[in-house]
């Protein structure tokens, strides 16, 4: 409890005159350098590096102070000192450290459906906070150059902070852009001028000394992530308490293999039916952690949370961003947060009606919206609402913001002082005039990342997937007005718990080292390219007996291996698809902590609107094909024996 009381304000970029895009940061470094370079320069500001300028900024507002709020320390933010209020949270209380999977001591909410909406203010305040210093750079820069009169404020008033686009079509080609890690960057000064200077993009140092309660973590192949010890943040780090710097090879590596299944995931957050429930609908979007642990209740389209946890794994390794306690530290981390609101901000304009509510029924039991694990503001099990505070973000007049404050199109109170450019046909800050223009938003945005059965279709060789099954007209699957696309599903891998790399795509558990089986149960899908599929069913094809469908699905399960890796890509344990794969002797298997509870193989069927094929497809009769790995897991290192 605090002695004192005082709040900082989340208020974005409020007093700038307009709304102004956050624009990728390729193009922010490319075609704005004005803006760029006050980015670059206040950021530096506000990690307070040596060699920036000085500029006295807010306390609450310093890198610091806010990647703080993440996760470690578990301490009260300087924003939000309040004598009156008690978190309930202490590190030496054993109501909160005893229990495995230990209470979160951040203030961050993952696994719940306030995943999404926690981190929007989130994101507002590290905007903030640089805008604020950008516009202190900009009066001083013209005041120094009046023949640059006009030119710095403007590009100050028009700064909002950028977002990667991880699920963008070349980076499975480029990776990263240099940008994004290079230790230096270049830069517009006074007079038109370049100057070199540091890039604070590329790693964060702590100036003032690592916080005492960050903790090593051994990984389960015995590699060690040396938080309490590295004075600086790293991706991919050699298991040293003194390392050369991070690995970027490996990093863009990383990235340029899982671009694909990235993408893949981005577009199956928008192929969501319109007739779903709508707080159903939410929970499986928001968050990797549904309310109902019922599989039939799983419409398996992925989750927002479920993709942002792979690009976490992805750029950390062993670092800091692959530790929900240590992620916020990485200035990455809102590179990557912006994008997350980005295709939040696009999702909530698709499906404008689809939101939390203050739960849900189906079949007769009531699931309300829960923090299981909770926070430094919420208790185990905490019950959430669409108008519970979002802590520690307060508004002007004190409060705490809310979820239903910033639902980005529907709430008067949110500040509307940023958007994102335009994107197939959708300016988020712009509600749309009909429910079709919605759908044809939807239906480019799923196309753009990949998913578009109405071509694929097209392009398939028919005679190998004459064996599939597809719903008549009359199946109660099927709306009355849609057509199922013949001889055609879409596939997907289920995952339930554990990641489970495999040849096609990942599973990703962004948790911290005491979660267990017993705790959180995480879900995921990793969609499979249909040219597999097509390139699986020709190579089992007999030139004189058609396969059945059980058959094809054989064929399809005894393609695929799984592994089990950690944070370094170590493998930890294997295993064989297929009915006809060897049972895995007990001695041999995996411990129950590192088994995967469940990884199916799911498909559906596709309709397409019989009069309108500018609508999107209408995905209907999922079926669950049980168990790819049927023969048990392999533990190929004695840590997940």
């Amino acid at each position: 409890m605090s002695s004192i009381e005082y709040h900082y304000p989340v208020i974005g970029r409020k007093g700038t005159g307009g709304v102004f895009d956050r624009l990728p940061i390729e193009t922010l470094e490319k075609d704005h350098p004005y803006q760029f370079a006050l980015f670059i320069l206040a950021f530096a500001v506000i990690q307070q590096r040596p060699d920036a300028p000085q500029v006295v900024g807010e306390p609450a507002g310093t890198f610091m102070e806010i990647a703080s709020i993440h996760g470690r320390p578990f301490i009260e933010w300087a924003g939000d000192r309040n004598k009156n209020t008690s978190t309930d949270y202490s590190a030496t209380d054993k109501k909160d450290t005893n229990p495995v999977p230990a209470r979160f001591g951040g203030y961050c909410n993952h696994g719940s459906v306030f995943f999404p909406t926690w981190h929007r203010p989130y994101v507002m305040l590290l905007e903030q906070s640089i805008g604020n210093i950008a516009d202190q750079l900009a009066h001083d820069i013209e005041a120094k150059n009046p023949h640059e009169c006009g030119v710095w404020v403007k590009a100050a008033k028009e700064l909002r902070f950028p977002y990667w686009d991880w699920a963008e079509k070349d980076v499975s080609e480029n990776g990263l852009p240099p940008v994004l890690y290079e230790d230096k960057v270049e830069i517009m000064a006074a007079g038109g001028q370049k100057q070199i200077v540091d890039n604070p993009l590329s790693f964060f140092s702590f100036v003032d000394g690592v916080p005492s309660d960050f903790s090593d973590e051994t990984l389960r192949t015995g590699q060690v992530a040396y938080f309490s010890k590295w004075h600086r943040t790293y991706r991919y780090v050699a298991s040293t308490a003194n390392p050369e710097g991070s690995d970027i090879d490996q990093l863009q590596k990383a990235f340029k293999a899982g671009a694909k299944d990235l993408r893949s995931k981005v577009a199956q957050l928008f192929v969501v039916n319109d007739d779903e429930v709508s707080a159903l609908a939410w929970d499986e979007f928001s968050n990797h952690t549904t309310e109902s642990k019922r599989e039939m209740d799983n419409f398996n389209s992925g989750s927002l949370e479920g993709v942002h946890d792979a690009v976490h794994i992805l750029a950390g390794g062993t670092g800091h961003m692959s530790a929900p306690d240590y992620a916020g530290f990485d200035p990455l981390f809102f590179l990557h947060h912006s994008n997350v609101d980005r295709l939040l901000a696009l999702w909530e304009w698709c499906y404008t009606e689809y939101w939390m509510e203050n739960g849900y029924e189906l079949k007769g039991t009531s699931y309300p919206w829960t923090q299981q694990l909770g926070t430094y503001a919420q208790v185990y099990n905490a019950q959430l609402l669409p108008d519970g505070p979002l802590q520690p973000f307060r508004t002007e007049q004190g409060d705490y913001w809310t979820s239903s404050q910033a639902r980005f199109l529907h709430a008067d109170a949110f500040p509307k002082y940023y958007s994102y450019p335009e994107f197939a046909g959708i300016k988020v800050n712009r509600a749309a005039m009909t429910s079709d223009e919605r759908a044809l938003a939807r239906k480019k945005v799923a196309a753009y990342y990949g998913f578009d059965p109405q071509t694929t279709a097209q392009q398939v060789t028919a005679s190998a997937w004459t064996q599939l099954p597809v719903p008549d007209k009359d199946h109660p699957a099927v709306l009355s007005d849609h057509t199922v696309i013949p001889q055609y599903r879409t596939f997907a891998v289920h995952e339930t718990e554990h990641s489970a790399p495999q040849l096609i795509g990942t599973v990703t558990v962004f948790a911290r080292p005491d979660h267990s089986p017993s705790g959180t149960v995480i879900h995921g899908i990793i969609p499979i390219p249909p040219a597999l599929i097509e390139s699986i069913m020709k190579s089992s094809a007999n030139s004189e007996t058609v396969a059945t469908f059980d058959q094809t699905l054989a064929h399809i399960k005894g393609e695929f291996f799984g592994k089990i890796v950690d944070a370094t890509g170590s493998e930890l344990a294997r295993a064989d698809g297929g009915t006809e794969a060897p049972q895995i002797p007990s001695h041999q298997s995996t411990s129950r902590n590192v088994t995967p509870i469940e990884i199916s193989l799911v498909s559906t069927a596709v309709a397409e609107h019989g009069q309108n094929k500018d609508r999107p497809v209408y995905i209907c009769d999922w079926q669950h094909h049980e168990g790819v790995f049927s023969g048990g897991w392999q533990a190929t290192h004695p840590a997940a024996a």
